[in-house]
């Protein structure tokens, strides 16, 4: 099986849209009518949420208007966001139920002409060379088995200058599983920060800044198992076993198996 259909068997459930819809509904929302912040952390699907988005939006600190790629977009959250700071963004996920409830959210959020979603791989977008300011890669190497490929992609898409932002966990794939991304180490791909770097900088990129985010992640940890299986929450697709996922991320996170880490990486002129 290819980490692409590892993936879709991870994350496809065939009922993601009736969950959100009903969490939505519990908390008082109108899926049809929504602002971007309704869905709560239930589409922001990394280590610190929508917490950490901020912090990844702050820190990259794009223009107005600015071109965006998110690779992997999940249901979107991210995507939202950045589009509620101006940008023009455009999500690719191989996961066609992510892609389909995303395309309903952000219509719902009036963010249709400001998001498009595509169900397309990372290594292979279709995407017109250098349409893209900066691109955004938010927990998805630990399921991609070869991330050369997506970061040539990545490269291809980006104007000169452009910067390419990944937030992942790094480290040892010597874990205590189930882990939210995966249910065994054998479909769980992370690597170490020197493993990324190398295939940044083999596709051609300028490795920038190496930001370590784990002090905060586990600073918000107890709120996150807190919430356990709150509506509109990861419990949306992580299944009754969410709690224990939860915990073994930031156990390994604590015990430094593994590190929230953003890379940040530009384009040569």
């Amino acid at each position: 099986m290819s980490d692409t259909e590892e993936t879709i068997v991870h994350y496809a459930s065939g009922n993601v849209r009736e969950s959100m819809f009903a969490a939505l509904r519990a908390a008082g929302h109108d899926p049809a009518r929504l602002q971007a912040e309704d869905t709560n952390e239930a589409d922001h699907l990394h280590l610190g949420g929508k917490h950490t988005t901020v912090w990844i939006a702050d820190t990259l600190a794009l223009d107005d208007g600015a071109r965006l790629l998110d690779v992997g977009s999940g249901m979107g959250g991210p995507a939202r966001y950045f589009a509620g700071r101006g940008a023009t963004v455009t999500g690719v996920d191989v996961t066609a139920e992510f892609v389909d409830l995303a395309t309903e959210l952000n219509r719902a959020c009036g963010l249709d002409g400001a998001v498009t979603m595509l169900n397309r791989p990372g290594q292979d977008t279709g995407l017109p060379e250098g349409s893209f300011d900066a691109a955004l890669m938010l927990h998805v190497g630990m399921n991609i088995a070869d991330k050369a490929p997506v970061f040539a992609e990545v490269f291809r898409l980006l104007r000169p200058g452009g910067v390419f932002g990944v937030y992942d966990l790094m480290g040892t794939n010597e874990l205590t599983f189930p882990m939210p991304w995966s249910i065994t180490r054998e479909c769980s791909h992370v690597e170490s920060e020197t493993a990324y770097r190398g295939y940044l900088e083999g596709a051609g990129f300028d490795v920038q800044r190496s930001m370590e985010h784990r002090d905060e992640v586990l600073a918000r940890a107890a709120l996150m198992l807190q919430q356990g299986g709150a509506p509109l929450s990861g419990a949306l697709i992580l299944g009754e076993d969410v709690v224990l996922r939860r915990q073994h991320s930031i156990e390994a996170v604590r015990d430094r198996q593994v590190t929230p880490t953003l890379l940040i990486s530009r384009k040569p002129e």
